[in-house]
């Protein structure tokens, strides 16, 4: 065997195994998305751009709860909306919404909507914003994007076109009406910044419900914890890594 042929024999290796653990991680997500409620009916999606893929990414099928899914039930679609493996469909909102966030934000490599309870609710508010009130959610700072001009269901990617544009390069979209997309360059920090999104939301509707002033906290404070991404993303995989470990005793088939 050559060195040329081995060479690329390693990479694809590589490769199948990246794309492994990427629906591994994605599956994993989902079903524990499902055991804190985070899906509305079988609606909702988490999607991943594929490892050194620019026009290939991971979606959760049409039509399933997310504890039904595993590694192997995830599909892969192209920029343009055809299924390159797996079965089943990708719901059209899924695709007009993902797919140009693929397409033009590189660094939004795992894109996850829903419609958590305590992040719509704040999105249902006039002018609602995440207070500077909660230590949790002041790695949020500055990282937060608020799309006001709500215009109904995403059935073109025109939609998703104006949703990057109103993302710009924050890594969290709260939508007005609607609901938040988070975004992150891995599965692990996409999904830890959407549970801290969601308690941090969940508390601060909680204080707002005792009609008294929120303590505030002054902005220097705040930008301690914010500036310190490393420390975030580090933590992601910890918390990732012990959601695969909890899963594989409970419900081992999510890998299948």
């Amino acid at each position: 065997m050559t060195q040329a042929i081995q060479t690329e024999t390693v990479e694809r290796t590589k490769m199948r195994a990246e794309f492994r653990q990427s629906r591994v991680d994605l599956a994993a997500v989902l079903r524990w998305s499902a055991r804190l409620g985070y899906q509305q009916g079988v609606c909702n999606h988490f999607s991943f751009l594929l490892p050194d893929q620019e026009e290939l990414f991971l979606v959760n099928p049409e039509g399933f709860f997310w504890s039904e899914l595993t590694a192997s039930s995830l599909i892969i679609c192209d920029l343009d909306g055809n299924i390159v493996e797996g079965s089943g469909t990708v719901e059209r909102t899924a695709f007009c919404l993902h797919a140009p966030i693929h397409r033009h934000n590189k660094q939004a490599r795992a894109a996850l909507h829903t419609h958590t309870p305590y992040a719509t609710a704040l999105c249902l508010l006039e002018g609602g914003r995440l207070e500077p009130v909660n230590m949790a959610g002041f790695q949020f700072d500055g990282k937060i994007a608020y799309d006001e001009d709500h215009q109904g269901g995403a059935h073109s990617t025109d939609e998703g076109d104006r949703e990057v544009r109103a993302l710009g390069d924050k890594n969290i979209l709260m939508m007005r009406n609607h609901g938040p997309m988070v975004v992150g360059r891995t599965i692990a920090s996409a999904f830890d910044r959407l549970y801290y999104l969601e308690e941090v939301c969940k508390r601060q509707v909680l204080a707002m419900s005792t009609n008294r002033p929120m303590q505030h906290v002054p902005s220097e404070v705040v930008q301690q914890l914010s500036e310190d991404e490393e420390l975030f993303d580090a933590y992601a995989e910890k918390h990732l890594n012990a959601i695969k470990r909890v899963l594989s005793r409970e419900e081992p088939e999510f890998t299948q």
